[in-house]
């Protein structure tokens, strides 16, 4: 996926069976990771309420989804990232709302 991932010619149809495998495939890895590391943090019962620097917990320890999620905002208020990743933090944030209401 890492070199499909940089082809400029990938074909529609390669394009939809490496989507069907994973559809993130087309993010950067690291952050594709972390997106779905805290994705797996809020599955697990974790929140983003609280100090930014708190731990995925004992799945996670190393993980910190409130530092990680405050550098992404951060980063998308400064144009860096793709419009893919905005939409999926838009998405992640309107779902914390709704489960935090």
């Amino acid at each position: 996926m890492r070199r499909q991932r940089k082809a400029d010619d990938l074909a529609t149809d390669q394009a939809a069976e490496l989507g069907a495998l994973d559809e993130l495939w087309s993010l950067e890895p690291d952050w594709n990771r972390s997106y779905r590391r805290l994705l797996a943090y809020l599955a697990a019962g974790g929140t983003l309420d609280g100090p930014a620097n708190r731990t995925g917990g004992d799945a996670d320890p190393a993980f910190r989804p409130g530092t990680w999620l405050r550098k992404q905002d951060k980063a998308r208020a400064e144009g860096k990232l793709t419009e893919r990743q905005s939409a999926l933090l838009d998405a992640l944030h309107r779902h914390v709302e709704t489960v935090a209401g």
